[in-house]
């Protein structure tokens, strides 16, 4: 026997007349004098909405429509039966607030013990009559695992996802509520990704339901509203003491500058003082300026009336803050290098750990691919035909994966080989030659100061041109210098140099002459090492016209 129109039909809430074309069908005959009585058991159950219900009785009232259930009739324009109908309109609204409220307060009271089962992250799964456990699969574990550690060195979720991305690693998530049941899937770790990971407390062992709540509660108190933390309520990847480092860590990576603390994470930029520098007049965290490729300072603005209270140019204050660093980098520097090949080699093992789990489930899914094809019938070839397809697919997915990984071995950081050991450790003993490579960043320079140095707070002195500059070690011992400014003339290269080109221009190229000047010594008038541009600009300067070295022996 079919079953019926109405057994089908979908139940819906009265809270709202939106979506319930019965009521709205209702309501417009009533108002077209079509309907002479409306019939129901409880007619408040018409509407649990106050505005709906009472537009439907005014309605009623013009039309001397009557309503009727199994307590009596009544008639809208009688204001005893409009005022009991209203009351009843009232009472019905309030029960589904009563209803949401119990059913609420029963979820709370479930999380309150643990046991309401969460939206969790990647790396952790629910089992029933178990609660939360750390995911079975050993591959979504250690990279899980890996993104924390490397936070703890980078310092910064960005760097975290430019080395997933450099590595050609991926990171899992798994669609649902952490079912076990639900396939994992693996694709690209983004910024936004990792800031979710790092901030999420679940990854500390606690329990958190309403986690975007103002403020935690007593789980005792069954009274208690807004967040509902359970700490230590599940195995977890980290420690809380270092969940709440690393939150506070993500917290100063804000490059915010003026009144809020906030120094920002190391950039790429060359001012090495960038988010610890101090304004000493007015106490405020002075920002950096670039206006050119070789052109940085600070400066410190009033962030309400953009009054500049000094402005400082950063090539001799970075100059003298590089001269403490190595100095204080020299009895450390046999532990450094040790420190480094450990990290290293560690961060090799890790990645190598990564590829090796990724390719071996690569070749598991091959193998079930021809466990699959190797099951049918060879006369039908529809399902061959299609087994084999997807054989082929995961064959030429592990191959890919195998050269993959063959690339990513050639990238740093890779396995070392002795020699290679005993570089490092020479290098590690010229901190100096170190710090100056070409291949240092700009952010693992500013890391390393900020390392050692907590602030540094500077102030521009007239007389003498001067800049007066307090360092703020971590230790809390504060040291006071005086980084001399540069002769503000606008050509500063000394007359040795300038001789020294007018014997070279006409036998040597620009390039030419700067290698021969900076093997002897020379530096240009902000003592950095000599370019062809900025020899260049000397010769046209001073007048030497460019010519090539045939014409000029010619």
């Amino acid at each position: 026997m079919p079953e019926s129109k109405s057994s089908t039909r979908t139940r819906k809430s009265g809270a709202s007349a939106v979506g319930r074309d019965g009521f709205q069908r209702l309501t417009a005959q009533v108002a077209l004098g079509e309907v002479g009585t409306v019939l129901g058991l409880e007619v408040s159950r018409l509407a649990r909405s106050c505005a709906d219900w009472h537009r439907l009785l005014e309605v009623a009232a013009l039309t001397h429509t009557l309503i009727v259930d199994e307590d009596g009739v009544y008639d809208p324009r009688h204001v005893n039966d409009r005022l009991l109908l209203g009351l009843k309109g009232t009472l019905s609204e309030a029960e589904l607030v009563f209803l949401k409220q119990r059913m609420i307060g029963g979820r709370r009271n479930k999380a309150r013990r643990g046991e309401f089962r969460l939206r969790l992250p990647a790396g952790y799964v629910w089992e029933e009559g178990e609660g939360v456990r750390m995911d079975p699969d050993e591959r979504v574990r250690d990279t899980v695992g890996l993104l924390f550690r490397s936070f703890d060195r980078l310092g910064s979720a960005g760097a975290v996802a430019r080395e997933f991305a450099d590595q050609g690693l991926r990171f899992p998530r798994r669609d649902g509520f952490g079912s076990v049941k639900d396939p994992v899937l693996w694709g690209r770790l983004s910024i936004s990704r990792a800031l979710h990971t790092l901030k999420n407390p679940i990854y500390a062992g606690s329990y958190v339901y309403a986690r975007h709540a103002p403020h935690a509660v007593d789980p005792e108190d069954p009274a208690a509203g807004g967040r509902i933390l359970l700490p230590s309520a599940h195995p977890g990847y980290l420690s809380q003491e270092q969940f709440e480092k690393n939150v506070a860590r993500l917290a100063t990576n804000r490059s915010v500058y003026g009144e809020v603390r906030s120094p920002g994470s190391a950039r790429e930029g060359g001012c090495l003082l960038q988010g610890i520098a101090l304004c000493s007049v007015c106490g405020r965290r002075m920002s950096v300026y670039y206006r050119a490729s070789r052109v940085w300072g600070y400066t410190c603005r009033c962030p309400y009336t953009s009054r500049v209270c000094q402005e400082l140019n950063g090539w001799h204050v970075d100059e003298l803050i590089e001269q403490q660093i190595l100095e204080a980098l020299r009895p450390e520097e046999l532990e450094l290098a040790v420190g480094a090949l450990e990290q290293v080699e560690e961060r090799a093992r890790e990645i190598g750990r990564q590829w090796e789990k990724r390719i071996e489930a690569a070749r598991y899914e091959a193998d079930r691919a021809a466990r699959r094809y190797r099951q049918v019938e060879p006369e039908n070839r529809l399902v061959a035909r299609t087994l084999e397809s997807d054989w082929n697919a995961q064959l030429e997915n592990l191959e890919r994966l195998e050269t993959e990984h063959r690339d990513a071995q050639r990238k740093p950081p890779l396995q070392l080989t002795a020699e290679q050991r005993r570089k490092i450790h020479d290098l590690a003993h010229d901190v100096p030659r170190l710090w100056k490579a070409p291949t240092t960043k700009n952010s693992q320079r500013k890391q390393i100061v900020r390392l050692l140095i907590e602030d540094v707070a500077l102030r521009v002195l007239d007389e003498p041109f001067a800049i007066a500059v307090a360092v703020r070690w971590k230790t809390g011992t504060v040291t006071r210098h005086r980084a001399v400014r540069m002769n503000p003339t606008p050509h500063a290269t000394s007359e040795r140099v300038l001789a020294r080109i007018r014997s070279l221009y006409l036998d040597k190229m620009d390039s030419e002459i700067a290698e021969i000047l900076n093997a002897e010594g020379y530096r240009t008038g902000y003592r950095k090492l000599f370019t062809a541009e900025s020899v260049s600009s000397l010769r046209l300067r001073n007048g030497l016209p460019k010519r090539k070295p045939s014409e000029a022996r010619s």
